[in-house]
C-alpha cells in the first residue's frame, strides 16, 4: 500500500492547495459559481530575473562569478585586471555596486546603501546596462540625463535583485470553490519579485 502525505491550508472553511504567503492578503469573492479564493504564495521554483528580462541590465562582479565577469568590471571601471590599479577612463554609464552582506544580501548603488565596516563591500559589482536599457538611455539627449537614467535603471536592478536573492518571490492564486466551498480548479500565475508588486498583482492579473 502507498501512502502519501498531503497538506491541506484551510482559511475559512476553505481548503487551499497552496500554503499563503500571510493572512492578509487572501481575498475571498462571491460569484454565481460559488466563490474565488486569491492569495500569494512564496515561488519555490523562481529563476534569476536577471536571465529572461531584458531591459534591467547585468551586474559584473570582480570574484567569484569567473573571468568573463573579472574582465567586464575591470573593462567598464577602467581598472587594470592584473594590479586592479586605474589605467583608463570609467565608461560613464556604469554605476558600482556595493553588497551588504548580513542575514541577508543587499545591493545598493555605491554610497547609497547600508554601509558598515564588516558587513558593506564596497563597489562589489558593477552594473552595465544591456542592450535593451542602453537603447532607452541613448534616446536621452545629454551625458548628464543619459548619467540620470542610467543611474535610475541600475537602482532598479538592485531592487530586483534584492527581491530575488533574499526570497522575496511569489506566485499569485487563484482557486475556484461551489457554493459547498468544495474546490473545483485553481489558477497560478508566477514571477512576481517583491511583496509590494505581488500585492498590485494579485488585485488586478488573475
Amino acid at each position: 500500500m502507498k501512502v502519501t502525505k498531503k497538506t491541506i491550508y484551510q482559511v475559512e472553511d476553505f481548503d487551499l492547495r497552496f500554503k499563503p504567503a500571510d493572512d492578509d492578503n487572501i481575498i475571498i469573492e462571491k460569484t454565481d459559481k460559488g466563490f474565488e479564493v486569491k492569495y500569494l504564495t512564496y515561488d519555490e521554483f523562481n529563476d534569476n530575473p536577471f536571465d529572461n528580462q531584458d531591459g534591467m541590465g547585468k551586474f559584473y562582479h570582480w570574484k567569484d562569478n569567473g573571468k568573463d565577469e573579472l574582465e567586464k568590471y575591470c573593462e567598464y571601471l577602467g581598472y587594470d585586471i592584473d594590479t586592479r590599479e586605474k589605467i583608463g577612463k570609467e565608461n560613464p554609464l556604469a554605476v558600482k555596486i556595493d553588497k551588504y552582506e548580513h542575514s541577508g544580501i543587499s545591493y545598493s548603488i555605491a554610497g547609497e546603501g547600508m554601509q558598515c565596516q564588516f558587513d558593506t563591500s564596497h563597489s562589489w559589482a558593477v552594473w552595465f546596462p544591456d542592450k535593451c536599457a542602453l537603447d532607452e538611455i541613448m534616446t536621452y539627449k545629454t551625458k548628464e540625463t543619459q548619467r540620470k537614467r542610467a543611474l535610475e535603471i541600475a537602482k532598479e536592478a538592485c531592487e530586483l535583485f534584492n527581491n530575488w536573492a533574499n526570497g522575496e518571490c511569489f506566485c499569485i492564486v487563484k482557486e475556484t470553490f461551489d457554493h459547498n466551498r468544495e474546490s473545483i480548479d485553481y489558477d497560478t500565475v508566477g514571477g512576481y519579485y517583491g511583496r509590494e508588486s505581488a500585492e498590485r498583482a494579485l488585485k488586478t492579473d488573475i
